[in-house]
């Protein structure tokens, strides 16, 4: 059996109240600019501005391939990564201006990056890529990054008149490009890489070395994409270069800009509003937001005056399933409202080009079809891996006495348990209704209120409903009996039940609880790459793979470094391209290809 030490109040509440004091002041803060913003109109700091550059892996796809993304959240003033936003908005819309797909993408000093994979459900037709973050929308003037691209699905016919003349990078005008090799910004090559070889045969090992060509090591975050060259028409980026020309020629006026939306500074928010069905106050009214299980998330805030809360999310878990509740004896009396997904405005795009299927592509269109289901075959053997996840532990953890109860004799009750093992915990009966309370042989915990009931992370607030559940069921419980301080409530110790299989949610059921799926970011992936090395046990898996590399997460911390990939059954060329932004702003982009036979 633990021994227990009692934690003295006032080094909890130093622990914890520095955070809640922060957490508490940025999010009022946060409401009250908002709403004096609106009213009284006042302007942005140029300084506070942000933007951001997207690339893509290309700009023509067929149904069953992925497009990949990588995106810079930019300083407006330098270009250098911004910290404003921690969360990037990614959508995907039609040339009806209909967006049908929408993502949420983690940006790390900046940075951000992810993929979608093209369903066979969408039509062959002109598309665009968006990316934003919210702090964006509070200006329409301000420029969310867009990419034009096409999408042929070979298992539908062209729709008519769809022939319109676009600029193209073909296979022609991209050697063209790809002969310079280098990254120009007044005319200074900063960055550059060099193949070990120029030609290599399939399943060939291929080596490249990236440097830095300035007398200090040019730091910052770059995309690598490999991807073969074919004749099927493709629109041109923006390259890095360009993005920065256009963007400080076409600098939008801040001087009447107002904002509504809450700039997501440390993490991600999630918004929404009470509403009394019989205008009880909506105002100072204590939320709960839930994310059980094993490793659960548990977030606790107060209304606004006009019932408006925010909660703040963190990375991980990334769990999705959430239970809210307003945490008040006449709970059942409130509806949660959660506002919706940030609206981009897409009546402003323009789609200028659409794409021209001609009967000389259609080989270039069986062959990389026929390659992509292949892949999409064996996807169970060449599937890419999430990248590996903190561990979370309870935010209670170190200071709590846990009683893990196969270590005494199980007892099929709370009341029993109570009484013949957890000694820290007894119970009343008012009202026809339990009560569970700490005991402190030296202070009075009532005084501090009940105490924080919690199964599985989800908050309980009548605790009568756990007297008729089977304690058998029960992995742990663990109880802090000293005054507990946890958002912007304080209470009379904590009493956390650990479920073995981390379930109980999916069973408890109370009107005041809504249950939603709250869409979060997309997690961080570690992209398949085979090895073909001496051993290897992938001889009789086919491997069709246009893009033989997507490396969004490349730094450059050194004059020079090296990384190696595979080639595979595909021949023919292929276009080699580096680009990003150094730590200091300036725009990076190297373009060179490589032939396979």
């Amino acid at each position: 059996m633990r021994t227990f030490s009692t934690y003295n109040k006032t080094n909890i509440l130093h622990k914890i109240k520095p955070i809640l004091f922060l957490t508490v002041l940025l999010t009022g803060t946060f409401f009250a600019s908002a709403q004096n913003s609106i009213s009284q109109n006042k302007s942005l700091n140029t300084s506070m501005q942000e933007t951001i550059f997207l690339n893509v892996n290309t700009t023509t796809f067929l149904t069953g391939e992925t497009l990949f993304y990588k995106l810079y959240s930019l300083n407006t003033t330098n270009n250098t990564p911004s910290l404003i936003s921690k969360i990037a908005y990614i959508e995907l819309v039609d040339n009806s201006k209909n967006s049908f797909q929408k993502n949420k993408v983690y940006l790390e000093k900046g940075i951000g990056s992810g993929e979608y994979f093209i369903p066979t459900t969408l039509k062959t037709g002109s598309y665009k890529i968006i990316a934003y973050t919210k702090w964006m929308l509070n200006n329409p003037k301000s420029q969310t990054h867009e990419i034009d691209i096409f999408i042929i699905n070979p298992f539908q016919t062209q729709e008519p008149n769809e022939n319109v003349t676009f600029d193209v990078t073909s296979k022609s005008t991209i050697s063209t490009v790809q002969s310079s090799g280098s990254s120009i910004l007044n005319d200074e090559k900063r960055v550059d890489f060099e193949l070990d070889k120029e030609s290599y045969y399939t399943r060939d090992k291929v080596n490249i070395k990236i440097k830095s060509l300035t007398e200090t090591i040019e730091k910052g975050n770059y995309s690598l994409s490999i991807r073969k060259i074919d004749n099927i028409p493709t629109l041109k980026q923006l390259s890095p270069q360009e993005f920065i020309t256009k963007r400080t020629n076409n600098y939008p006026n801040y001087n009447e800009t107002s904002f509504i939306y809450i700039p997501e500074l440390r993490s991600e928010l999630i918004t929404g509003t009470i509403v009394s069905k019989n205008n009880l106050p909506v105002n100072e009214k204590s939320l709960s937001l839930s994310l059980p299980g094993k490793e659960f998330v548990l977030k606790i805030v107060k209304t606004n005056a006009q019932g408006k809360f925010a909660f703040l999310l963190d990375k991980f878990p990334n769990f999705s399933n959430a239970i809210v509740q307003v945490l008040d004896d006449k709970s059942v009396d409130y509806t949660i409202v959660f506002d919706p997904f940030p609206k981009f405005d897409t009546s402003g795009l323009h789609f200028r080009s659409k794409l021209n299927l001609t009967p000389d592509l259609k080989k270039d269109i069986e062959e990389r079809s026929t390659a992509s289901q292949i892949q999409n075959a064996y996807y169970q053997i060449k599937k890419d891996s999430l990248a590996t996840e903190a561990v979370i532990n309870p935010f209670f953890n170190t200071i709590e006495k846990t009683y893990a109860l196969d270590d005494y004799t199980r007892f099929p009750t709370l009341k029993e348990s109570i009484v013949e093992v957890i000694i820290e915990l007894y119970y009343r009966k008012e009202n026809g209704k339990y009560k569970l309370r700490v005991r402190n042989d030296h202070k009075d915990l009532e005084i501090y209120g009940p105490p924080l009931v919690l199964v599985d992370g989800l908050l309980i607030q009548d605790p009568s409903d756990l007297f008729d559940y089977n304690m058998g069921n029960v992995d742990k419980v663990s109880l802090i009996n000293e005054p507990y301080v946890y958002g912007p409530n304080l209470y009379g110790g904590m009493i956390s039940f650990e479920t073995k299989n981390s379930d109980f949610a999916t069973t408890y059921a109370k009107k005041y609880l809504k249950t939603i799926e709250i869409q979060r970011p997309n997690p961080k992936k570690v992209y398949y790459n085979p090895d073909y090395s001496a051993g290897n046990n992938l001889k009789r898996i086919p491997d069709y793979r246009y893009q033989l590399l997507w490396e969004p997460n490349l730094f450059l911390d050194k004059k020079e470094d090296t990384l190696s990939f595979y080639t595979s059954d595909i021949k023919g060329d292929f276009e080699v391209i580096l680009e990003g932004f150094t730590e200091s702003g300036q725009p990076i982009y190297v373009s060179k290809t490589i032939s396979v036979k």
